[in-house]
């Protein structure tokens, strides 16, 4: 992958980085169907999870999901239950009360 400058090497990553999750692929695959190294996307990823994307210090968009609330599934959890969709028709069901650290932890396993 050649650039003419590091503001478009970090534009060509952001993109990349966008694209494999609505790809279907898993990183390994992704990567090597676009010829890219494994590690320097993970590397890049980090980079503009962080913000840092170079010596810019430019920040990475902030992405949003939908969120749709199904109140005919809610008899179906136990009180205080969760359920989150995800893509693929994966489902992770948090069950019981569930605090908000317990939702932070699962969130945050949830964006790596």
């Amino acid at each position: 992958m050649r650039t003419s400058s590091k503001g478009s090497r970090q534009e060509f990553w952001r993109q990349v980085v966008a694209r494999q999750p609505t790809s279907g692929l898993s990183i390994n695959r992704f990567c090597a169907r676009e010829g890219l190294a494994t590690a320097t996307f993970y590397t890049w990823r980090r980079r503009l999870e962080q913000g840092v994307g170079g010596r810019g210090g430019m920040t990475a968009p902030v992405g949003f999901a939908p969120v749709q609330v199904q109140p005919e599934a809610a008899p179906a959890l136990a009180a205080g239950g969760i359920e989150i969709f995800l893509p693929h028709d994966r489902c992770v069901r948090l069950t019981g009360t569930v605090d908000r650290q317990q939702l932070t932890d699962v969130l945050a396993a949830l964006a790596e």
